[in-house]
């Protein structure tokens, strides 16, 4: 096997490993936004869940952003 080769072969291995790490953050991206959507459902459904909506959904989006700031994965 020449340098070339050698190289070619370590940039799919690469390449791979990339796209195996990619998959793997959206497959946990995408349970943690099911998790959020039943929780939302269950919130909803309780009295205490129902006065904590009320108070979500009458925010303005500049104090919901204000409040998401430091939740985001770094």
């Amino acid at each position: 096997m020449d340098v070339l080769g050698l190289a070619l072969a370590v940039l799919k291995l690469v390449n791979f490993i990339m796209g195996f790490v990619d998959r793997q953050q959206l497959m946990e991206a995408g349970r943690q936004e099911e998790i959020a959507k039943e929780a939302l459902a269950i919130a909803g459904k309780t009295a205490a869940g129902k006065a904590i909506m009320e108070k979500i959904n009458a925010l303005s989006p500049a104090d919901v952003d204000a409040g998401l700031v430091g939740l985001e994965p770094k």
